[in-house]
């Protein structure tokens, strides 16, 4: 299978227009995706939460490792204070 050469950009063009013109259905109007409130919710409780979850045990152990296996005085930016 061949595909035509690119010509100044507008196969791009052409792969933009399909999202962007309205999908129809038996002559009605379908609207388009969008983020809801539920999207928001969802990407925040299964993306943020276990994310910020990891940095803190990230942080804890690394603290541990430092202060108490290392005998170190302070940790992190509060060295640099005091």
């Amino acid at each position: 299978m061949r595909f035509p050469p690119i010509q100044d950009g507008v196969s791009v063009v052409r792969v933009i227009a399909l999202f962007k013109k309205p999908v129809t259905v038996r002559g009605h109007v379908i609207p388009a995706r969008r983020f809801t409130g539920w999207a928001l919710i969802y990407v925040l409780v299964f993306v943020g939460v276990p994310i910020t979850v990891l940095g803190l045990l990230f942080d804890l152990i690394s603290w541990a490792v430092t202060v108490k296996l290392l005998g170190a005085d302070c940790y992190g930016v509060g060295c640099l204070f005091g």
